[in-house]
């Protein structure tokens, strides 16, 4: 064999592929254990001479991928240009370092090292080398399907049952083996529960397209793949989740060329993020019997410090021979000893090799524990996160985070010199972090948009939202479409010069005690995905703000407020009026330029607080006065009203039939919330629920997902349609503001208008804002203009604006207002003719010739208004005896 010729032998063509093998032959075989077998083992003095020159004997630094691969190389090519051909070797067998290390550089092709495109075979034998070439081929270019081989390993190969892991830092060479194959074949097996096809090529293609450097595995899928495999990465992720990022990166190599070329550069950039741990522990019960495991956790991000750069495989020179040695795997936790160099036996100095040292990004967050989880009478704890590579700078102080990680434990020379003892102190190592709250990353599922997409086409759909906001409030529709406008919010814009026009709504809702203004602000807190709820008499400018505080190090820091950490949600503010002057001053850029300026103690800084603000306040003298003006009422200036884009005003009047309804409806909320009420209980409604007949309240479920599809996916464009519209109100409602007083009246309302048409056309899901949407917008404006006069003055301004009240208002509604105001004014006559005697309600009585009159007064179609008479929800709440109506009691 050793006398032919490589010219004899086609390229990448094996000879014998094609014969059979004898049977006798093969049953015989040949007796390897004779006699004579230790014979050839037998010394040979004269024999033994070997050349010292071919010796080398000395010691070598252990070669990394990228040496390896260019020795093979150049190897490869030394003997192609000798016209020399090894031997055909066998297949590396899968899941072993040499497999893999060839996967890396996609060089398991032919033996010779010829590439795929290679020279053609002869036709004789050439079914084994095509099989052989297709296999190569697939490794090396981008988007193969993977090595068939690969995915026949038999189970017996990786099946971890009956294996132990030491308690050592490493990981035996054979389990270590066994580890990245039982792995390797999950990612390319894994079929979920109720699926024919393998759930994880699909990621890591996605993964691949948008070049992200993590897989997300979910923990429970590990559990049913292998349950030991799954028992050690909880109880042993430090040994076992490196394995599991370099298996990840073979993998990926292997399919796609952009994760071959930084194999060959030596980086293992990919990482294996594990989520859905089962067992979650909170901050305050992490413990020692948790430390070096896998931990699940959730909490509040405080603080957040800069990005830092973390040497992770160190390169070093010979400070006097200047030969490069390494690479050193650096932790924490080892010790660096590079020993003495290979060169000049010199045992230093060492310097960093720069250009070849590997670093990633680093960086700390404080995770403090939710207000809501932590127990009564107990301050909040919280512990230190690092997050590196792709992590850093995705969390952002006051987001609500699920962390996976490693609770690690470390040496703390500080304390130790402080305390004379040994002590460690404990972090977490993030390994997979989700936020709460962020509108970007809430996933919508198909199912989820169909139905979102089919309650949009309801014809009501404005109505239905907003009379499901806080279905536990009774009434308030004005309070409701106020915050159902400033959830929606407007769409930002950006002028010429950079100016920015912000889009979210404000809204300041006033009135008197006991009207559920506070229980408004806790139904958006839970409702809105991303919202802070503070509270004026607790909160100081600093806390709504931006404050500058002193870090670990000495140093000053930037610690975001309520406003800051509300960015891109709600602020809600309860108890606005009992802020200091001082506090509600530094408010003034924050809700109208949404940005925060700080320059104190060397920091010159501008931050974000792009958020809505809904904030609560009390009359000064408890109750509101209608007799009064606005401002009157309320210990609020000027510039900071101006701010508000919608004010709302609650009063306390007594209304027989309301407070009946009201009643009702408190009862019947009481009995529904009960922790042990039936079905029957859970169902039971008020006796007479307002517009109950035509409304069909919305899932609160489905609500939250309507919210999310809007934000995500609608933003509304304004046209020139109805601008004269807008600017004649505007001036109109300019006048009224200077003549009568009230609320103030300045440009920044007419930016309001406009948001407000946005929010309107955005919560009916359109892209682009109709004349309704315009209507709608100039009701809700004059609305809050109204109710912020004195009492006399609103009634005149309702007469005066009554156009734009009509064709903002349903014609339904505009009946049902009216025929309410005649029953009320009926009611309160009876009272007055009969002092000290109880008014049977179902007996008063509105004649129809005064319905009739205050139709024509109002403008209101008679014709209609027969219609209106006919229909359900009239019938729901009146009934006609000849030329008198009758309330439905």
């Amino acid at each position: 064999m050793a006398n032919r010729r490589d010219d004899d032998v086609p390229v990448e063509e094996d000879p014998l592929a094609d014969e059979q093998p004898d049977a006798e032959e093969e049953g015989e075989g040949e007796d390897l254990f004779g006699d004579n077998m230790m014979n050839d083992y037998r010394p040979h003095p004269e024999l033994d001479r070997y050349d010292a020159d071919l010796i080398d004997d000395d010691e070598h630094a252990p070669m990394d991928v990228r040496d390896r691969l260019a020795a093979e190389r150049a190897m490869a090519e030394r003997d192609r240009r000798a016209g020399r051909r090894g031997e055909p070797r066998s297949p590396t067998p899968p899941g072993t370092p040499a497999f893999r290390t060839r996967i890396a550089a996609g060089l398991e092709a032919s033996p010779t090292g010829s590439s795929a495109g290679g020279s053609e075979p002869s036709e004789a034998g050439a079914t084994s080398a095509r099989k052989r070439r297709r296999t190569a081929a697939g490794f090396s270019e981008a988007g193969g399907d993977g090595d068939p081989d690969d995915e026949d390993v038999p189970e017996s190969y990786y099946d971890l049952t009956h294996e132990r892991l030491s308690e050592g830092a490493e990981v035996e060479k054979r389990l270590d083996s066994k580890i990245r194959t039982n792995f390797q074949q999950f990612l390319l097996k894994f079929t979920a529960e109720g699926h024919t096809v393998p759930k994880y090529p699909d990621l890591l293609r996605k993964m691949a397209e948008e070049h992200q450097p993590h897989l997300d595995v979910k923990f429970t899928d590990l559990q049913q793949w292998s349950a030991q495999l799954a028992l050690w990465v909880s109880d042993f992720p430090v040994q076992i989740l490196p394995i599991l990022n370099e298996t990840l990166m073979l993998e990926a190599s292997r399919k796609f060329q952009t994760y071959a070329r930084l194999a060959e550069m030596g980086e293992n950039e990919l990482r294996v993020a594990v989520h859905s741990f089962p067992i979650k522990e909170p901050i305050r019960e992490l413990c020692t019997r948790h430390i070096s495991k896998l931990i699940h956790v959730n909490g509040v991000a405080t603080k957040r410090s800069g990005v830092f750069n973390q040497v992770r495989r160190l390169w070093l020179r010979c400070a006097k021979c200047n030969f490069q040695k390494g690479p050193f795997e650096v932790a924490e936790e080892k010790d660096l000893r590079p020993g003495s160099c290979i060169e000049c036996q010199s045992k230093g100095p060492w310097r960093v090799d720069r250009q070849r040292t590997i670093y990633q990004n680093y960086q700390k967050i404080s995770l403090q524990e939710s207000p809501s989880s932590v127990e009564p009478g107990k301050m909040p704890r919280s512990k230190e996160v690092i997050l590196t590579g792709d992590m850093v700078d995705t969390v952002r102080p006051g987001d609500e985070l699920n962390l996976t990680g490693i609770y690690r434990c470390l040496y703390d020379a500080a304390t130790n010199a402080r305390t004379c003892f040994p002590v460690y102190r404990t972090d977490i190592q993030a390994v997979h972090i989700t936020r709460k709250g962020d509108l970007k990353l809430i996933q919508i599922s198909d199912d989820q948009q169909q139905q979102i997409l089919e309650l949009a086409k309801s014809p009501n759909i404005r109505e239905r939202f907003i009379g499901s906001m806080a279905p536990s409030i009774y009434g308030m529709w004005h309070v409701k479409s106020s915050i159902a406008l400033s959830i929606m919010g407007g769409q930002q814009k950006i002028c010429a010069g950079k100016h920015r026009i912000r889009g979210d709504i404000n809204t300041l809702i006033v009135g008197d005690p006991g009207l559920a203004k506070s229980q408004f602000l806790k139904y958006v807190e839970q409702t809105f995905p991303r919202a802070v709820y503070t509270t004026g008499k607790g909160a100081s400018a600093v806390g709504l703000t931006a404050a500058v505080t002193r870090d670990e190090q000495g140093g000053f820091c930037l610690e975001g407020g309520a406003m800051v950490l509300a960015d891109d949600g709600i602020c809600l503010i309860d108890e606005f009026d009992k802020m200091n002057d001082q506090d509600r001053t530094s408010l003034h850029e924050a809700m109208e330029q949404q940005s925060i300026s700080i320059s104190k103690a060397g920091i010159v800084a501008t931050l974000q607080a792009r958020c809505a603000v809904v904030a609560v306040a009390n009359p000064t003298e408890g109750r509101y006065d209608p007799q009064r003006t606005f401002s009157q009422n309320v210990n609020l200036s000027d510039p900071i009203l101006s701010r508000f884009d919608m004010l709302c005003v609650l009063r306390d009047e007594s209304d027989p039939v309301q407070d009946e309804r009201l009643a009702d409806h408190v009862i019947c909320s009481h009995i529904r919330s009960h922790p042990e009420a039936n079905a029957e209980e859970r169902n039971k409604k008020p006796k007479v629920q307002q517009k109950a007949s035509y409304l069909e309240p919305i899932d609160q479920d489905l609500l939250k997902k309507y919210i999310v599809y809007a934000r995500q996916r609608v933003f509304p464009k304004m046209t020139t349609v109805d601008g004269e519209k807008l600017a004649s109100f505007y001036a109109e409602m300019r006048a009224e503001a200077f003549r009568s007083g009230g609320a103030p009246m300045t440009a920044r309302h007419m930016d309001s208008l406009v948001r407000l048409a946005e929010a309107n056309a955005r919560l009916e899901l359109r892209q682009h804002v109709n004349s309704k949407d315009i209507d709608n917008a100039i009701a809700m404006m004059l609305e809050s203009f109204i109710q912020s006069q004195k009492h006399q003055v609103a009634e005149e301004l309702r007469k005066k604006f009554r156009r734009y009240i009509a064709s903002a208002a349903p014609l339904a509604d505009q009946f049902m207002t009216m025929l309410e105001k005649l029953f009320k004014e009926k009611t309160i006559q009876a009272q007055l003719a009969r002092p000290g005697q109880e008014v049977e309600l179902d007996k008063v009585a509105v004649e129809m010739a005064d319905v009739v009159r205050e139709m024509e007064q109002a403008d209101l179609d008679i014709e209609q208004g027969q219609k209106f008479m006919q229909e359900q929800r009239f019938l729901h709440s009146f009934r006609l005896e000849g030329e008198k109506l009758y309330r439905v009691i």
